[in-house]
């Protein structure tokens, strides 16, 4: 499995056969324009322009056929399932799973979706713009994860970073990513990657890390402000 970091929060996820999950797709409010990118599956977690710009993601092509893109959202206050049929086959349950985004049970920000899914036999988990800590049968429902994707923007957006750490450990992630903070595409946020502390960090190089297995330890891997600029403008 490929994950592809295109800024922000967004992700694209290549599996081993090639299909493809794109994950909060922004178009407003970052500075960067989002880069071209095709995939059969688009998971939003939230409605704010800088997570929900499912119409950017263009079709895939298969065997010759073109394959429209497909968009998941959460439209109910109940936890949902969603199993979907890949082009290769697959078959791909996503769970979406109701919080918020803040601490005020939405009513500063709104409802948030966290989406937990596999891929290549890898669970992710990607907590969207979470803004409080996950109640028992939130973790109850999650589980446990091998990859944890969450925000550390702190203030008045989402949850910070040392919430970030207790998630980690509620959710025993291997693969911890921290998105949503302070850059300069992004200064409106509060926190940066500087507040990120903890004893295994790899800082990566580039923007796309590949993930056959899981590592044996759990670490905090960073896609640097550094990262932004080498994402091209067509994947």
């Amino acid at each position: 499995m490929k994950l592809h970091y295109l800024g922000h929060s967004s992700f694209l996820i290549e599996s081993k056969k090639g299909y493809r999950i794109v994950i909060d797709p922004y178009h407003l409010k970052v500075n960067k324009k989002y880069p071209e990118v095709s995939a059969e599956i688009v998971l939003i977690t939230h409605e704010h322009p800088d997570h929900n710009g499912y119409w950017l993601i263009k079709p895939v092509k298969f065997q010759d056929k073109e394959i429209q893109p497909k968009t998941l959202k959460r439209t109910t206050n109940f936890v949902s399932s969603f199993e979907i049929k890949t082009s290769t086959n697959d078959l791909i349950e996503f769970i979406a799973i109701p919080s918020f985004h803040d601490k005020f049970e939405g009513k500063k920000l709104g409802p948030n979706t966290i989406w937990t899914f596999y891929v290549d036999g890898i669970k992710i988990t990607h907590c969207g713009d979470l803004g409080h800590l996950l109640k028992e049968q939130d973790l109850k429902i999650i589980g446990t994860t091998d990859i944890l994707i969450a925000p550390i923007s702190g203030g008045d957006y989402t949850i910070n970073f040392k919430e970030f750490l207790i998630l980690m450990d509620q959710l025993k992630s291997i693969v911890s990513i921290p998105v949503h903070y302070k850059t300069k595409y992004t200064p409106w946020i509060s926190d940066s990657l500087d507040v990120v502390d903890f004893p295994a960090i790899e800082k990566l190089d580039d923007y796309v890390l590949n993930l056959f297995t899981i590592p044996p330890i759990p670490k905090i891997y960073l896609f640097t402000e550094d990262i932004w600029d080498k994402i091209p403008e067509k994947i």
